[in-house]
């Protein structure tokens, strides 16, 4: 500013002159400068405050958004539960059908006994398997002299053999269970069947043998088919070779066996293993329902669980930040402080520095306006940061209160749906649950009385 220079040339003119009683230029340029620098160090001040004030004011923010997200994880969960809820429908309805079906097929026959247990198709057709190969094996030898084609001839005679054999036996088998059926025309039809093969079991390997044997004697395959239904029907027994005897004994074995097979393949009582077995799959696809209900109503509730308590801790640095922005103000107020009372002191060092290099170089005596101090107005700070410190407290209380609330809530939703999906004994309304419900509320009676 040059104020020892200008201070110099307006003293050796006298000037300001001796009667002055207000600021010369001079000394208002140097009051304008330090208000200048003074005006823009109160902006940055505003500036930083208007940056912590919005810190403080997120704890507010916050809140709302953690409502916002509460109010969201407590909805999507009890619409997942009412989901669920809607999807037991079919099972709970199947479960209940089967359940009362089976009941009812066990009062109409008078069956008080467990369904015994079904093997299943693969191990049934398996054994089948196993027997026809037993059977083709044993026969293919025998079957092999005088076969042009040798052992292999030997063996596809067998194989057809064996299965006509196995086949005819184990449906036999299967379809005598109708002798244990309360129905007089189903027991008919059950011995009808069972007569049938003995018949058969006994002709069948009975014609085998004597088939052989014309093989045997003659090698003509055709003539020893033909002559095989003959010496059947006129000499049954007249069975030539000890080979072919054991022909029949190898057939009517496993024919026996394989008639034994089927009739043990399900339960003895026609009927009884199928409502038995739907009752079995209603049980099984219920339960499965439920562990996957369950188990989605556990993920959805641990997420739910999971983004509160991210929502929580969101809130709590968003409280810490409001504390380091009140630590932020204290010391920013400070420096505004020493700042103020620096823009003073330099005013009054400045006009000192222009008024004794003035002095100096007058002829006359110093006005009046030499011995004027000036100092700025005073600054009044806002005084608002205990309101917003408690504020910040508080809105920090309500998002934890808020969120363990939202936290019962979810698993008190979470019980109540499990607790209303109805247990299998519920649904077929068996005796164990009702006198476990009986037993339940037993207490309850004593207590209202």
């Amino acid at each position: 500013m040059k104020l020892k220079q200008l201070a110099t040339e307006r003293g050796a003119k006298n000037q300001p002159g001796p009667q002055e009683t207000s600021f010369d230029s001079v000394e208002m340029q140097v009051i304008d400068e330090v208000e200048t620098l003074r005006r823009r160090g109160l902006q940055q001040f505003e500036d930083h405050l208007r940056v912590y004030r919005e810190r403080l004011s997120r704890a507010t923010e916050v809140r709302k958004e953690v409502e916002i997200v509460a109010g969201n994880a407590r909805t999507d969960f009890i619409a997942e539960v009412e989901t669920w809820k809607a999807h037991f429908s079919n099972p709970v309805e199947k479960l209940k059908e089967s359940f009362d079906w089976r009941q009812t097929f066990r009062q109409r026959h008078r069956l008080m006994r467990p369904a015994v247990e079904f093997s299943g198709w693969p191990k049934t057709i398996a054994i089948g398997m196993l027997l026809l190969l037993i059977e083709t094996v044993l026969n293919g030898y025998l079957f092999a002299q005088n076969n042009v084609l040798g052992m292999l001839g030997g063996i596809l005679a067998a194989l057809l053999v064996s299965i006509s054999n196995v086949g005819v036996s184990s449906l036999a088998g299967y379809f005598s269970r109708y002798l244990n059926h309360r129905n007089l025309l189903w027991k008919l039809l059950g011995l009808l069947v069972l007569v049938f093969w003995i018949c058969y079991a006994a002709g069948f390997n009975l014609a085998v043998a004597h088939f052989r044997d014309g093989v045997e004697q003659t090698g003509d395959w055709t003539f020893a088919a033909e002559n095989a239904l003959e010496t059947l029907t006129t000499e049954p027994l007249g069975i030539a070779s000890i080979e072919s005897w054991l022909l029949v004994l190898i057939g009517v074995l496993i024919s026996l066996l394989a008639f034994l097979k089927g009739l043990h393949t399900d339960d003895p009582y026609p009927g009884y293993g199928k409502v038995s077995r739907a009752v079995l799959a209603a049980r099984e696809a219920y339960a499965s329902e439920l562990e996957a209900a369950i188990g989605e109503l556990e993920h959805k509730r641990d997420a739910a669980i999971d983004e509160l308590r991210d929502a929580h801790d969101e809130v709590r640095q968003g409280i810490g930040e409001a504390v380091d922005a009140l630590f932020g103000q204290s010391s920013l107020r400070s420096q505004l402080s020493s700042f103020l009372e620096q823009c003073d002191v330099k005013v009054g060092r400045l006009l000192s520095i222009y008024r004794d290099a003035n002095n100096e170089a007058r002829q006359e005596a110093s006005p009046p306006s030499f011995s004027k101090q000036y100092s700025f107005a005073a600054f009044k700070f806002p005084n608002e940061e205990k309101g917003r410190k408690l504020n910040a407290e508080k809105e920090a209380a309500k998002v934890g209160d808020l969120v363990d609330a939202t936290i019962r809530e979810i698993f008190e939703a979470f019980e109540v749906s499990v607790g209303t999906y109805r247990e299998i004994d519920e649904i077929q309304g068996t005796e164990s649950y009702k006198a476990r419900r009986a037993q339940a509320e037993e207490p309850k009676r004593e207590t209202m009385q």
